[in-house]
This record gives structure tokens, C-alpha cells and sequence, in this order.
């Protein structure tokens, strides 16, 4: 066997006997309820479900300032939706866990920004609707307090495109969220 085959196949199984465990361990508390902030994943509530060899994440907010006050956007919407498949898992003691996965998602975004007409009084209007819609993926760490407690970070890698101006922008963002297991 050739080097560079040898080392994938060293690789391949080694990645295989790590995950192959994860889910045994990770299943005592299949879900989760929180709070996220991000590009891809959303802004807002959140709820992840575990399954057998994968794990998925909702997240979604709604803004909606009708008299737009204070320059506030009139509506600002979004929707994020996460595969993520866990790489590995470790519990260090009773209290703390972690657990390190890959992710990839797809999200929608959609605003009404607020323009200003004129400045005495403070007077906007509604701007019309902006859409936007993004693919990306990265990698994302969760560690797990006491076995409910739940803090992840993750680093993705977004294509966003606008569908008013037809614009494509590809940018690297972190996300986190905030989640209570059960």
C-alpha cells in the first residue's frame, strides 16, 4: 500500500472508532432549549434534538417596530436551520462534558429598514423588503455544565446572497447559544 493511502486509511478508521461511541454517551438528554446568535444558525429562540447519528438546530427571531421609532427597522425577520454530526464527545468529571461536531446549515433572512424622510421632526418610512438567503458550515464546540447547561461556540464559514440587489458575500463568522438540556 502507498504512504498517502496508508495515512487515509489510519485516518478513516480512527475517525470511526472515535464516533463510534458518541451517541450512547450523548443520548441521556436529546434536546435543548435556548437562545443563539448568529449568521447562519439565526438570531433568537433556539431547540436542538439529538438522534441516533446526527443532530439538528431551529432557531428564529421577529422584530416588528411599526412606527419606527428612533430609526428602528420596521420588520426585521429570520430562520436558521443546523445539521450537526458530533465528532468528540468526553465527559472530564460528573458536572463537565464536552463535545466537539461539525456543522452546516442554511438560513433566511428578510427587513424593511426604517429610511429617514426628514430630520425636524424625525420622520421614516418603510423601505422595502430586503431578502436574503445563506449556505455555510464550520465547526462547532459545546461544553456541557452539570448535564443540563449547555454553552456552544462555533466558527462558520457563510455564503449569503440578497435577492433585491443579486449580490453574493462569502464571510467567516463566530455564533453561540445558550441552551438548558432535557
Amino acid at each position: 500500500m502507498k504512504t498517502p493511502i496508508r495515512s487515509l486509511v489510519v485516518l478513516f478508521v480512527l475517525l470511526a472508532s472515535l464516533s463510534a461511541p458518541l451517541f450512547a454517551v450523548g443520548s441521556e438528554y436529546s434536546q435543548a432549549l435556548g437562545v443563539q446568535g448568529g449568521r447562519l444558525a439565526g438570531v433568537g429562540i433556539s431547540y436542538q434534538k439529538w438522534l441516533d447519528d446526527f443532530g439538528y438546530q431551529v432557531a428564529g427571531g421577529l422584530l416588528y417596530h411599526p412606527q419606527m421609532e428612533y430609526g428602528d427597522d420596521e420588520l426585521v425577520y429570520n430562520i436558521g436551520l443546523e445539521l450537526q454530526y458530533p465528532l468528540v464527545y468526553h465527559e472530564a468529571n460528573s458536572w463537565l462534558a464536552g463535545m466537539l461536531y461539525l456543522v452546516g446549515g442554511v438560513h433566511h433572512q428578510g427587513y424593511k429598514e426604517a429610511e429617514l424622510v426628514s430630520f425636524d421632526p424625525d420622520v421614516y418610512r418603510s423601505g422595502p423588503l430586503t431578502l436574503n438567503i445563506g449556505i455555510g458550515g464550520g465547526v462547532g464546540v459545546e461544553s456541557i455544565f452539570f448535564k443540563h447547561f449547555a454553552i456552544s461556540t462555533e466558527f462558520v464559514y457563510v455564503g449569503m446572497y440578497e435577492t433585491n440587489s443579486g449580490t453574493l458575500d462569502i464571510n467567516m463568522y463566530p455564533q453561540v447559544s445558550l441552551r438548558y438540556r432535557f
